[in-house]
This record gives C-alpha cells, sequence and structure tokens, in this order.
C-alpha cells in the first residue's frame, strides 16, 4: 500500500452514512482532494478536530477502490477564534467557497496555498474592530488570483468602470500594494466592497466561475 503525507487546509466536510465523512481539502502538494475518513463522526479522539473546517492538518493518504482515504491525521494550525467572532466568520467562509470554486480537483498550487492559509491566520489574530481590513484582504486575495490564473489585464478589467474616479481608485489598487494602499487611507468600507464585486465579476467571466461575495458578506 502506498501511503503519502500531505499538508491542507479542509474547505469543505459532508457527512457520509452513520458516522464516516467526506473532507474537500486544498492541500499544499496535490491541490484540492476529496479524502474518505472512516468513522470519525463517532470518534472521541482529540485528533478529530483534525476534520473541521478551516483545520490545517498533515493527513496520511492512501488510495483504495479509486478514493483517497485517511485513517491518521494530526492538527497544525486550528483558528480558534474565528468562531467567536460572526465578522471573521462570515469572511472565512467566503475564502473557503473562493478555493473551492477556483481550483479544480487536482491543481496544485503551492504560492496561493500559502495565501490563503496566512489569511486565515491574519483574520484569526485580528481586532474585530478592524473589519475594513477584512475587506482589504478580500480585495488584494482577488488581486492576486487575477494575475496567478493569468487573466490580469487592465484595460479588460477597467473597461467596464464608466465613473473617472471609481477606474482611478481601481487602478490604484492594481497598481499599488495594499500596505501601501492602506497607509493612504482614502478607501471607505462601500468603496472597497464595490471593487470587489467588480472584481469578482471579472473572475467570474474570464474563468466561468460563480463567485458570490453578496451572498457571504
Amino acid at each position: 500500500m502506498n501511503i503519502i503525507k500531505s499538508e491542507g487546509i479542509v474547505i469543505k466536510k459532508t457527512d457520509v452514512g452513520e458516522a464516516d465523512a467526506v473532507l474537500k481539502v486544498f492541500t499544499k502538494e496535490f491541490g484540492k482532494i476529496d479524502i474518505y475518513v472512516n468513522g470519525i463522526r463517532k470518534s472521541k479522539k482529540r485528533e478529530k478536530i483534525s476534520t473541521e473546517l478551516m483545520s490545517v492538518s498533515e493527513f496520511l493518504i492512501y488510495e483504495k477502490n479509486g478514493k483517497y482515504v485517511s485513517n491518521s491525521f494530526t492538527i497544525k494550525t486550528f483558528f480558534s477564534k474565528i468562531s467567536l467572532d460572526y465578522s471573521k466568520l462570515k469572511f472565512s467562509y467566503y475564502l473557503l467557497h473562493l478555493v473551492d470554486k477556483i481550483y479544480e480537483y487536482n491543481s496544485e498550487d503551492k504560492e496561493f496555498y500559502e495565501k490563503i492559509t496566512d489569511s486565515f491566520d491574519y483574520i484569526n489574530n485580528l481586532d474585530a474592530k478592524n473589519e475594513i481590513l477584512l475587506y482589504y484582504l478580500v480585495l488584494y486575495l482577488l488581486k492576486s488570483l487575477v494575475i496567478n490564473q493569468g487573466i490580469y489585464d487592465y484595460e479588460n478589467i477597467t473597461e467596464e468602470i464608466k465613473d473617472e474616479k471609481k477606474k482611478e481608485n481601481m487602478q490604484d489598487i492594481l497598481d499599488n500594494s495594499s500596505k501601501t494602499v492602506m497607509q493612504k487611507g482614502c478607501y471607505q468600507i462601500d468603496n472597497i466592497r464595490e471593487m470587489i464585486i467588480h472584481l469578482e465579476r471579472y473572475i467570474n467571466h474570464n474563468l466561468n466561475v460563480n463567485l458570490k461575495f453578496e451572498f457571504f458578506i
């Protein structure tokens, strides 16, 4: 039996039968995969937390009947503060949605994996009063996706923006780092939200996906 080790973040969990579960995991080494875990829902072991949403865990995986199966897993990071704050939770669910929609199965992207896990760590430790920083986080993740997926084109991104000021705002985001933009302090949540929705529509059109920021936030 060929056993492989993989680190990943749990982005979806589906109950199967009375005790089993299927985990959809965005892994560092293999991209998005489904992992079947037998008996986990009746388990009283401490390691059960490794299979919860947003857990970053290390899995020992083997293949059986064309499926990935794991009976051994270890928690690496559990973002315990996220579930205590509604704003953090809804933005985190959007990030899980984003990863699931953008990445096909077995489509490895170590760079974006690091960005996503770093993003959850950032959300976990963020002061709950700074909700605007959550909006900036999503905006710059979308910008990163546009670049990484090879669909960056300034003219196409901005061609449907008729208002010159709004076009300048988008250019500012595309041209500068999040640190530079945030130091200016010139955007309100409504401005950032509008740019998120615009970039999301651009991504949906060019990648034929269906991201739904407004459903979550």
